[in-house]
Parts: C-alpha cells; structure tokens; sequence
C-alpha cells in the first residue's frame, strides 16, 4: 500500500500587486518538490473588493498543482495571515509555508526547508532573503545607493544567522513569514495564531515566533532555502528606508511591553549626533554608503522616541494615512 503523501500548503496573501502574485506562483511551479510531498498554493486576498479571481486560470497555468483562492475583506495583514491558517487546516495540510506577494522562491527552497523542519523535528523554521530591483527599472543615483545598503546588510544578517544554526543561539533567531514553514499539528496544539491587534504595524510574524518561542515550541533555521524580494524604484529610497526602520524599532518595544527610558533616549541622541557627524563626512568618500547609515540611525533613534511617547506603527496603512517625510516627522517627535 503506498504510503500517503505529506501535504504542503504554499501560502500566500496578497493586496493589488497581480503582477508579482504571478510572478511569485510561477516561481513555485519552477522550484523542486520533495519526495512524498503533495503541494497546494493557498492565496488570501486581502482588499476591499476582490480582483485576483480575474487571474486565477492564469495562476492555475502557472503550477502543476492545485491553487486555491480566499477573501479576506478585512483589512491588515494578519486577518489574511490567518484567513491563510484556517484554509490550510480546513485542508487538512500537514505544514504551511508563507512567503510574499513581491518575491520569489529559487528552486530548492521548499526541498531545503522541509528538510529541515521534518528532518530536525521542528516546529517553526525560517530561511534567508535578498533583494533586487524590478526588473528594467530605471534607477536613479539614490536607489542604488539604497539598494546596496540593502544588499550589504542582507548578507551581514544572514551571515550572522547561518553561524547560528544548531547551536544555543538558533531559537534566537527570529522568524519572518518571507520565508517561513509551520508544522501545522504544532500550531494547532499550542494555539498560536497571527496577533491581529497589529493590523497596521507590522510585527504580527514576529510576534508569532515569539509566542512559539515562549509555549516551548523548537524553531531553526535553514540557510540554503532562499528567497529573493523585488523591489520598485519608490521602496529605494531614503524616506522609505527611513519610515520602515522607524517603525520596525518602535513595534519591537510595543511588542517587548515597555517604553523606553529617558536614559535610553538620551544615550542614543548622543551617539546619533557623535557617529552622525562622522559617517555624513565619511560618505563624500564611499560612495554615500554611510548616508543611508545615518538614515539608519535616525529612523532607529525616531523610532525609540515613538515608543517613549507610545505611538505605534502605521507601516502598512492606506499610503496616504502615512507621512514619508523623515526629516519632518523627526523634528515632530
């Protein structure tokens, strides 16, 4: 009698991007399945009307297996994380990947992660990223700036991530659903499900690792299972680097439960100004590579002060619910 197969449900959640939702589906239909494995793409669509049933028989071309399709009407992320959660146990699937709506996956990522998480016997299991520019797009000086700040800061951080793997420091390191695989039965018995008090923030992956984490749940890591993100032009930029640093540091302290100290504040300002000052004279001479430093920096220190005053994020409303303008938003804190 052959043996039944595992079943992976590939999980997806989308808002008006149908160009990269293809994109990212058509990478799942090049990538490497695993022996025994059985795969599902499970997309949630999260918007007011919907609009990716008009590309459903496309996507459905796109891969040799099933893709099914949700509508999340209520708007933030983690109602459609967790319209993506309750698809795949009415399914009855064994483990749920997420990746997102503006990447794709190379093509030993699933057979990389569900090698680790199955071979290991863990519960959670993350993987690395990179980014790169959409393809074509004409690039001004300063997204290439922002694009190699980027690319640099990847590697330091996978880097960083990979040394840890299967020493004490692995549980550490934290989980994001850009590349991400749950072992549903887990996640069922400790009942854990994306935070949906963070609707706007962002940080609700975060907070689901975390919550694993904390029920004893055994997360890891696995280096080789590889996703890349594609960016346009108007995510290059400092304002954007700015505004998502910001708020990344402000949503880590609502998450922790506390607001910073004074002390704490103070210190930063002064070294924000001291190494400020040098890495905006160190830039003349690298290619501005220590500007987007200092933006960095910046939008950490705003981002302290936010969680002082106790402000949360707004990282992911509508854009126009979103102030941009770093320089004006620091001089309001």
């Amino acid at each position: 009698m052959q043996a039944a197969k595992v079943r992976i449900g590939l999980g997806v959640i989308t808002h008006r991007r149908p160009g990269g939702l293809v994109r990212l589906v058509e990478s799942f239909g090049q990538m490497k399945v695993p022996d025994g494995v059985e795969c599902t793409v499970l997309i949630a669509e999260n918007d007011d009307v919907p609009t990716v049933d008009a590309h459903l028989e496309t996507l459905r071309a796109k891969v040799p297996f099933d893709v099914q399709l949700s509508f999340e009407k209520e708007r933030g992320i983690p109602f459609a994380r967790n319209r993506v959660l309750d698809m795949a146990h009415e399914g009855k699937f064994d483990f749920l990947t997420f990746v997102d709506d503006d990447q794709i996956v190379h093509q030993d990522w699933l057979t990389m992660l569900y090698a680790t998480i199955e071979g290991r016997a863990l519960e959670l299991v993350g993987g690395p990223w990179s980014v790169i520019a959409e393809p074509n797009a004409a690039l001004s000086k300063q997204n290439k700036f922002v694009l190699r700040y980027y690319l640099d800061r990847s590697v330091e951080l996978q880097t960083s991530k990979a040394l840890h793997t299967c020493t004490p420091k692995e549980a550490k390191v934290h989980i994001y659903t850009h590349n991400w695989i749950v072992r549903l039965s887990s996640q069922k018995r400790l009942g854990i499900r994306f935070d949906e008090t963070y609707r706007f923030t962002g940080g609700s992956d975060t907070k689901f690792y975390a919550d694993v984490a904390a029920a004893g749940g055994l997360t890891g890591w696995s280096s080789d299972a590889r996703v890349t993100e594609i960016w346009p032009a108007k995510r290059l930029t400092f304002s954007y680097l700015y505004r998502r640093r910001r708020d990344q540091t402000t949503m880590n302290y609502v998450r922790a439960g506390h607001r910073p100290k004074l002390k704490t504040v103070l210190l930063m300002s002064n070294r924000c100004m001291i190494f400020g000052f040098f890495k905006i004279v160190r830039a003349v001479f690298d290619d501005y590579k220590s500007f987007a430093e200092v933006v960095h920096s910046v939008a950490e220190l705003s981002g302290v002060i936010r969680a002082r005053r106790g402000l949360s994020s707004t990282l992911y409303a509508r854009s126009d619910e979103v102030n941009d303008d770093p320089v004006q938003d620091f001089l309001r804190q």
